[in-house]
This record gives structure tokens, C-alpha cells and sequence, in this order.
């Protein structure tokens, strides 16, 4: 049985107050899709490794362990405040991570970071043992994405050697839709995962949803418009 890391790394600085009632929403979905993939689909075995970050501390809400239910994120884990300590906060989830893993074989880790703002409070990680760290992480198999709104996202993702990159609206809305797109692209990795087929998530994780797809998210088919005369 292959197996699953869903490494989320979600800023918590006070920036990310005005979108908050939608990150609670929106994560608690998502989380719970991979809780429902990994009861639904005996092929894989998925875990869930989740850290919130900001200037006063990186706060580790749901420690490694199987998906097998959903660890809310609520008004009382989660408390916009503070700067934005990026880097430390990649580096920290991330090592921990590694070190977990040593010895373990056949597993895919997918790493996804989602912020509203640049660095601009790390003390122990620099941009470049950043970059190092992913690319090293990278060879290993490990895909990284970078969700962000309030800034040059493909800029700022591309210092720290992520390419696979989103920008969504800083509004709710915003935030519901780019959710809810994560658990669409998501899926696709999943059944790329089953099939060996990961290389194009290396580097184009959120390549466009092709034609045809709607059944496998279990959505109804978009209906074709008719070829005019």
C-alpha cells in the first residue's frame, strides 16, 4: 500500500484576520476530503501533518498520524496575530517531517503552504537554506505548492524553489474557491499517485483540469455547448 504525507503549513499572522471565517471554513473541508479518501480508497494511506505559523510561536495543530477523522480548526486553534515567519516555519514542519519518515519506503509526501503575505520574521531559516532544503526534499520525491494572495506569488514561491504556485483573491470568496480547487487538484495527485505517474505534479501541480475529469470528483458531467452551424 502506497502511502500519503499531506504536509499543510497555513499562516496564521494578523493579516489573515479579514479572511478567517473562510480559512476555517474552507480548511476543514479540505481536511476532511482526505479524511474521506483515505477510508474510501484501499490503495492509499493517507497522513496528515498540520502546522499554523506566526511571529509568536509554530503551532503544530493536528501531530502526524493517519486520516481517520477530522481535527477541526477552530476559533480557539487558530488566531490570526503577529508577522509572517516563513521560513521558519517551512524549515520546522518540514525537518520534522524528514526525520519522521527515515526508514519508511513507497510514500509520497505533498507539501502545501498557504500565506497572504511575504516573509518578514524568520530568525533561524534564510531564503536560501529554504531553497536548499526544498530541492534537496524535491529529489526525494516530495511536491511542494504555494497557495497565495497579496503578492507576487510565482515571484516569491520561485526564492524558496517552488514552482507549483496559485494566486487567489483576498476575500473570502477568494479563499472558499482556491479550497475548493485544492481538493479538485488534489484528487488528480491522488489517482496520479496510484498510477506512478507524479512527474508533471513535480513542477505543474495545478496544470488545468482537463475535459472529462467532472466524474472522477464526483460532479456532475459540464454539459458540452452545441457547435453552431
Amino acid at each position: 500500500m502506497k502511502k500519503i504525507y499531506n504536509l499543510i503549513i497555513l499562516d496564521e499572522s494578523g493579516s489573515m484576520a479579514a479572511i478567517k471565517p473562510a480559512i476555517l471554513s474552507g480548511f476543514n473541508e479540505l481536511m476532511q476530503s482526505i479524511v474521506t479518501e483515505n477510508k474510501q480508497d484501499d490503495s492509499l494511506q493517507h497522513y496528515i501533518n498540520f502546522f499554523t505559523f506566526n511571529s509568536m510561536g509554530i503551532k503544530e495543530i493536528i501531530p502526524l498520524g493517519e486520516a481517520l477523522a477530522v481535527h477541526e480548526l477552530t476559533d480557539a486553534n487558530y488566531q490570526p496575530n503577529a508577522m509572517t515567519p516563513l521560513f521558519d516555519a517551512i524549515g520546522h514542519a518540514t525537518n520534522k517531517l524528514r526525520y519522521a519518515l527515515e526508514g519508511e519506503k513507497d510514500y509520497t509526501v505533498l507539501c502545501s503552504i498557504l500565506t497572504d503575505g511575504s516573509e518578514n520574521a524568520s530568525e533561524e531559516y534564510t531564503r536560501q537554506t529554504i531553497a536548499n532544503i526544498i530541492g534537496q526534499l524535491e529529489q526525494k520525491g516530495w511536491v511542494f505548492t504555494f497557495m497565495g494572495t497579496n503578492q507576487d506569488v510565482v515571484s516569491e514561491a520561485a526564492k524558496i524553489s517552488i514552482t507549483n504556485t496559485v494566486q487567489f483573491n483576498y476575500t473570502g470568496e477568494g479563499v472558499t474557491t482556491a479550497l475548493k480547487d485544492e481538493t479538485r487538484y488534489r484528487k488528480r495527485f491522488y489517482e496520479d499517485v496510484k498510477a506512478g505517474n507524479t512527474t508533471k505534479n513535480n513542477k505543474d501541480f495545478y496544470r488545468k483540469l482537463v475535459d472529462g475529469l467532472d466524474e472522477l470528483f464526483g460532479e456532475e458531467p459540464a454539459k458540452k455547448k452545441p457547435k453552431q452551424p
